[in-house]
């Protein structure tokens, strides 16, 4: 399946510069009318490529991986970059206000997820066990997913969305618009007797579990043109006046349970160099990453049969999660 109209259209602030950024969210049927509360709740984030050329998020790519992962039972959210579709601001040469355009989102999809986790919680709660309540596949295609690889980790992420205690702020706000869509997805899944999310517990990296998911992933020398060979890091002080360390992206890969897909015909990275990128993150020791290279496949996925080969691939790694 493709993704359907969205559940939910709403806008949220950057936390870089507060241009405001069109959201979308979509709620899988497996949340509707369920008969036991879930024990965790699965979130999913899919960047759309690059915005000067016609990214956004009705992109095609985006639309068929969205779909796949709703079909999963993921609460699927897409969001389009500054200067993308009807978002405020321009696309920027360095990628940098991008990558805290995708924070925004990030740290929205955080709190949406431990909020509806927390409504489906029993009012009186079991000892908390190790299973993670909240499970975020960190997605993003072609200049979505070179974005996505170079977000911090989610204690950084947690602790900047949640020291930021600010009514006046874009993470105050967007903290605001989780409430209010949780509120509203609350209604919409008919959840009988919801715990109050005033009650709700303080975000926790314990609970939270962050995977990756990169289509067509860019690599140099396209990747250092799309940001005009600079570093994409947040090694800077933020925005909002805090430090925000940026780890390699290798070593997210490689920790997180991640997926890269793309095809053997890429014209914009060789499949030879992304085989090479694959393999030595998958060997490095204890890794986590793994990789699926579909024959015939080029960066659009247009050509015959390839897209149904890639959501095949793309369904046996979620049927392990």
């Amino acid at each position: 399946m493709d993704l359907p109209s969205p559940t939910f259209s709403f806008t949220i602030p950057s936390i870089h510069d507060g241009c405001k950024l069109e959201c979308r969210l979509y709620l899988p049927r497996t949340l509707q009318h369920i008969e036991q509360p879930p024990t965790s709740i699965t979130g999913a984030i899919i960047a759309h490529p690059y915005g000067p050329l016609g990214g956004c998020y009705d992109d095609p790519v985006v639309s068929f991986v969205g779909g796949e992962l709703l079909d999963a039972g993921c609460v699927v959210g897409t969001f389009n970059f500054r200067g993308a579709g009807g978002s405020e601001g321009r696309t920027s040469w360095t990628a940098r206000p991008e990558l805290r355009d995708y924070l925004s989102f990030y740290g929205f999809m955080l709190q949406y997820l431990h909020l509806l986790h927390s409504a489906f919680a029993p009012k009186e709660r079991p000892p908390q066990d190790a299973t993670p309540g909240i499970r975020l596949i960190l997605g993003g295609y072609s200049y979505g997913s070179l974005v996505v690889s170079h977000v911090p980790t989610a204690d950084a992420m947690i602790d900047l969305f949640q020291s930021d205690t600010r009514t006046a702020s874009p993470s105050g706000d967007i903290g605001k618009t989780a409430k209010t869509v949780a509120t509203r997805s609350i209604e919409t899944l008919h959840i009988s007797n919801p715990s109050s999310l005033d009650d709700a517990s303080a975000l926790s990296p314990g609970n939270t579990q962050i995977s990756y998911l990169l289509v067509s992933p860019l690599l140099p020398p396209v990747s250092q043109l799309l940001t005009v060979f600079s570093t994409l890091s947040l090694n800077r002080t933020s925005a909002q006046g805090r430090h925000i360390a940026s780890p390699r992206s290798a070593d997210q890969l490689s920790t997180h349970r991640s997926l890269a897909l793309f095809g053997d015909s890429d014209t914009f990275t060789s499949a030879r160099k992304l085989q090479r990128w694959s393999d030595e993150l998958a060997h490095v020791a204890h890794s986590q990453f793994q990789y699926r290279q579909i024959s015939g496949a080029g960066h659009f996925w247009r050509e015959d049969g390839v897209e149904m080969r890639a959501r095949h691939a793309l369904r046996e790694w979620l049927m392990d999660m």
